[in-house]
């Protein structure tokens, strides 16, 4: 059986010809070829002086399979250090591609989707202790985990230095890394292709950050990124709150599957709200922004939606980022098998006390802990008094003003349609990856979301019929995409917010 993600990504990054035709996508357009001929280099940085550090790693803090691995910061303003950790592709590394990963949050750390998600190594469950992952996305690309805006993660902000309260306020630190990271610290990188990958709430990171560099290209503005960026990757994202909050009755609610989520009056109280959240949710989209209406949208999916099952989550039954059962309702199981199937999210773990969004997954490891240790600190160069924080909280309160609840259709749109312009400065195509179990961002609602974004291929997306995931892999679910392979969606069974950690 084939590692699901793995295959996914190979076929939809123009692997070989066989995966290639097995599932979704054709390879580059000529278009494409057209734009890596016009530039194919990253212009150089406007700053001057120390603007990046990086450090050579061994084997000791990530073990992996051989394969070169760096670490070191990014200076993209003063007092604004964003984190990075480099691996080569196992495969070919002088031409493979690249996948930049950003987790969401916001201010989250991207060594999450590093050490339990698609990195070269994992932890293991309940002990400080890594090994290689044989299913890490480096199988064929080469990675680069970024922790940013400065101040999340690993990532630093001086003292005395304001937070980020919105992605229109980090898209130019984001364009400026890659500027960096290409033409000074890996220039012999500069060349290749790049895919940048985000999950949850990159969602926002992802098509805020790169409708900021089309419009850069577009004014041929001095601190353009011009490096070949050729998709853009969205695992389990929210792009307008609408959307997850819409799916949550199907999810919940409809019981085809026997997942006995929630109950009869639980889910008649939801579709009695859900006109009322569809209109709040066409009122955000007509305002945009950040505005009251789309804060409205939150307040009132969270307040007559999502208040079922967050009371299923405190009593211990459910878990916030997969909607199986936690080891209490295990015992209602019909088998040992289908018992040990669902024993994978245990709730004593889960602590409430900051936010409903902290219950993290105790069969993963626990990467807070790790990178805590006065030895993984010392090797990432960082003060011993560091502590890391990995949600970022402290994000989550500015953002929260606002910026948090905006829809980022419109910058998706753009990026989508960018290739057809007159004179076009990129042509980049879209793969969501949903796990079908994720209560946070709704399968359902991200459905209904995408066949009802206003783009010129909506039409065709929208009445394509969705087909199962091929047979050979380890894993199942179903796809569907355009005939251009602009966009393609990809759902998958098993999964709950975050689909490479849970279905390798």
């Amino acid at each position: 059986m084939r590692a699901l993600t793995s295959f996914i990504l190979a076929a939809f990054l123009g692997g070989a010809g066989a995966i290639q035709r097995s599932l979704l996508v054709p390879a580059a357009s000529s278009n494409q070829h057209q734009l890596a001929k016009i530039r194919t280099t990253a212009r150089k940085s406007t700053l001057q002086g120390d603007r990046f550090t990086k450090k050579k790693q061994d084997n000791s803090t990530c073990p992996t399979y051989g394969e070169s691995q760096w670490t070191g910061t990014v200076n993209v303003r003063d007092g604004h250090d964003l984190f990075y950790w480099f691996f080569e592709s196992r495969n070919d590394p002088e031409n493979d591609p690249i996948i930049l990963w950003m987790n969401g949050g916001p201010g989250a750390s991207s060594t999450l989707g590093l050490f339990d998600e698609i990195g070269p190594c994992w932890l293991l469950p309940e002990v400080d202790k890594a090994e290689p992952n044989p299913w890490s996305w480096n199988n064929n690309a080469s990675l680069v985990f970024l922790d940013q805006p400065a101040g999340a993660g690993l990532s630093h902000l001086a003292d005395g230095l304001t937070l980020a309260a919105r992605e229109e306020d980090t898209a130019q630190d984001f364009q400026q890394f890659l500027n960096i990271f290409f033409s000074d610290v890996f220039p012999a990188k500069q060349n290749l292709s790049i895919h940048i990958a985000a999950e949850s709430y990159g969602g926002h990171y992802g098509p805020v950050y790169l409708h900021h560099i089309l419009e850069s290209r577009r004014f041929d503005s001095k601190t353009a990124f011009w490096g070949n960026i050729e998709s853009l990757i969205l695992v389990d994202a929210v792009i307008d709150f609408t959307g997850p909050f819409v799916g949550m009755y199907e999810l919940f609610c409809d019981d085809r599957q026997k997942k006995g989520i929630l109950n009869a009056t639980a889910c008649e109280q939801i579709a009695l709200h859900l006109p009322e959240l569809q209109r709040l949710g066409e009122s955000c989209q007509l305002a945009y922004g950040e505005s009251a209406e789309c804060n409205a949208v939150w307040d009132y999916g969270d307040r007559y939606i999502n208040a079922a099952y967050k009371a299923e989550v405190a009593a211990g039954r459910r878990h916030t980022q997969n909607s199986k059962p936690t080891s209490k309702e295990v015992d209602s199981l019909a088998s040992e098998e289908d018992a040990n199937l669902i024993y994978v999210l245990v709730n004593k773990k889960c602590d409430l006390k900051y936010s409903y969004l902290d219950c993290m997954d105790p069969c993963k490891g626990n990467v807070t802990s790790y990178l805590n240790q006065e030895w993984v600190k010392k090797a990432l160069d960082k003060d011993p008094s560091f502590q890391v924080d990995l949600m970022g909280r402290r994000f989550f309160a500015t953002f929260s003003q606002g910026a948090l609840w905006k829809p980022t259709t419109r910058e998706l749109v753009d990026v989508l349609e960018e290739h057809a312009a007159e004179d076009s400065v990129a042509d980049i195509k879209l793969l969501v990856m949903n796990g079908n179990l994720d209560p946070l961002v709704t399968t359902p609602g991200t459905k209904w979301q995408y066949d009802r974004l206003k783009w010129t291929e909506q039409a065709e997306y929208a009445i394509k019929k969705w087909q199962p995931l091929p047979a050979a892999l380890a894993a199942t679910g179903e796809w569907k995409a355009t005939s251009s392979g602009r966009l393609a969606f990809v759902a998958v069974d098993g999964a709950g917010h975050t689909v490479p950690g849970d279905v390798r």
